[in-house]
């Protein structure tokens, strides 16, 4: 399984996720008429992990969780619930046949006003560093 998919299966078995924003989660770019809220998912780098004999077999990419709302307490609400259940986070994420994951970090948060679509915008970055 890929992380990307592993990431998703595990942000939308999180109820304290999609009590927030349903099951509108979404890779890159939303449909255009979701309705809100709802988060972006978005891989910003892939680093491998190497040593003098090649790779080791574990990755760190970078997230950024995109979270848009009509309000900016949603956002920083939804924000919250992805921090709880993605930081610090070991296991196998997905499901059976899922990545193990030996550490999801925080990484950085900032907020946003976008004027064109009039939705506040948190952006929330994660490493995750997995086996492949």
């Amino acid at each position: 399984m890929l992380i990307e998919t592993a990431l998703m299966t595990y942000l939308l078995a999180q109820s304290g996720i999609t009590d927030l924003v349903s099951m509108r989660i979404h890779f890159v770019i939303a449909p255009q008429a979701v309705a809100k809220p709802y988060i972006i998912i978005t891989k910003i780098d892939s680093p491998r992990d190497h040593s003098h004999d090649g790779g080791t077999g574990l990755a760190n990419p970078r997230f950024q969780l995109s979270i848009f709302a009509t309000k900016y307490g949603d956002a920083k609400n939804i924000a919250a619930a992805v921090q709880s259940a993605l930081q610090g986070y070991t296991g196998t994420m997905g499901g059976a046949g899922g990545v193990y994951v030996t550490a999801v970090t925080y990484e950085d948060e900032n907020d946003f006003y976008e004027n064109e679509t009039g939705l506040f915008h948190v952006a929330v970055d994660y490493k995750m560093w997995h086996e492949e």
